[in-house]
């Protein structure tokens, strides 16, 4: 399998998805708040902020499976 083939199929749909934008920022907050909690030795922070990651999971799971990357669809709903 080219690599062409593989981002046309896989990684472009990714790029597209809408909720993926939300999941990245969870991301990105969660990893903020535990490296900001861990450097500042505020356990609280930091294990409220790993509470961010589940839900990011979440979201990446639903968008990418909307998308059809993870379903092996095109993205489209029957009906």
């Amino acid at each position: 399998m080219r690599l062409r083939d593989v981002f046309d199929r896989r990684i472009g749909p990714a790029l597209r998805c809408r909720l993926c934008v939300p999941a990245v920022l969870a991301l990105l907050v969660a990893t903020a708040g535990i490296v900001y909690g861990v450097t500042n030795d505020d356990i609280v922070t930091a294990l409220g902020a790993t509470l961010f990651v589940p839900s990011a999971v979440i979201l990446f799971g639903i968008g990418l499976r909307r998308s059809g990357v993870l379903s092996g669809r095109d993205g489209r709903r029957a009906g």
